[in-house]
């Protein structure tokens, strides 16, 4: 009987172990996320205040970097790729349109004000459709589009109307997909799985009570969904990388693609965000808005805005997301 106990026991405890083992990687990977610390991106940018067209430095090819993640900077220039620390025509146009749909003064120049605004951390997702802005401007409140280009000598006022906007060629869920539903698929679980699942489930909801679409979680593992959200780092395989710690906080893709992907190496958490972390509602209810078909909006206090401020919570849909949102599926 002893020597069976023994076996039992022995064999208990090497089953135990083997599952510690399975979950070791993600446990370790997570932690030594969590303590990474990369170079700064906001120090690098720092070191170009001043700098305009005509000058060099050897940090002007990180603000090309980003400034091609975000759409204003095609890398497929030819000038833009021989001379990457070379402050040319081809920054100086997209400096000058990054200032503009920010609405700061439009000088094409790296003045301490596009800088600060290059600094914050944000939604990866390129901000290319806000050349085409839905805009109230006249007695009826009828809506037309605008094309707006780097030469323009005029601002857009946020006041004017709305400002939502949409991807290139208004990508939507079809009309009879209006159900949808979501799993999880992370690499990593910087935060517990039930906080992910709540913080999901909340931001779900809010969309739901704006638009016409229902949203379900499935429980089952590895089954096909509609929306897969997860945790990644780095390079993942998306064309989209990650940056580390502060910058680019995640990112989304337009119907009917699915994917939503949060960076894990930011401090992002599902309790009342510190004065360092950035708010997982908040997130997670603007990347839904691109998995439905929206693009940035350029209402500072739009869910859809592109940036978020740490400590700071944006949990409900304003005038400009609803109006975006119904606008995009109106016909249907």
């Amino acid at each position: 009987m002893a020597a069976n106990t023994i076996f039992i026991s022995s064999s208990l405890m090497a089953f135990v172990l083997f599952l510690l083992v399975q979950q070791l990687p993600l446990v370790v990977l997570s932690r030594s996320l969590r303590h990474k610390n990369p170079q700064s991106f906001n120090t690098l940018l720092s070191t170009l205040e001043g700098l305009s067209k005509g000058q060099t430095h050897e940090n002007l090819h990180h603000l090309r970097l980003y400034l091609q993640r975000l759409g204003y900077l095609n890398y497929n220039s030819e000038t833009t790729t021989l001379n990457k620390d070379y402050f040319d025509d081809v920054l100086e146009s997209a400096v000058k349109l990054y200032q503009r749909n920010y609405h700061l003064k439009i000088t094409g120049k790296l003045d301490i004000d596009t800088l600060n605004e290059a600094a914050k951390a944000r939604c990866g997702v390129p901000d290319t459709g806000l050349r085409f802005k839905s805009i109230s401007n006249n007695n009826n409140g009828e809506h037309h589009h605008t094309n707006i280009s780097a030469n323009d000598d005029f601002l857009l006022n946020i006041n004017e109307g709305s400002l939502y906007s949409f991807f290139d060629g208004n990508p939507k869920w079809p009309s009879d997909k209006t159900h949808l539903n979501y799993t999880f698929n992370s690499v990593v679980e910087p935060i517990p799985q039930e906080d992910l699942r709540a913080a999901s489930s909340a931001a779900f909801a809010e969309w739901a009570f704006h638009s016409k679409f229902t949203f379900e979680e499935l429980l089952q593992v590895d089954v096909p969904s509609d929306i897969k959200i997860g945790y990644f780092f780095g390079d993942h395989g998306d064309g989209r990388p990650f940056d580390g710690t502060g910058n680019l906080l995640g990112h989304a893709f337009a119907p009917t693609d699915g994917r939503l992907h949060l960076d894990a190496e930011d401090f992002i958490t599902f309790n009342p965000p510190g004065p360092d972390q950035y708010d997982l509602i908040s997130l997670i209810l603007h990347e839904i808005g691109h998995l439905l078909g929206l693009l940035h909006s350029s209402d500072p206090n739009a869910v859809m805005f592109s940036s978020l401020q740490a400590g700071i919570t944006r949990r409900f849909l304003t005038e400009d997301d609803i109006a975006g949102i119904q606008a995009l599926y109106a016909e249907q």
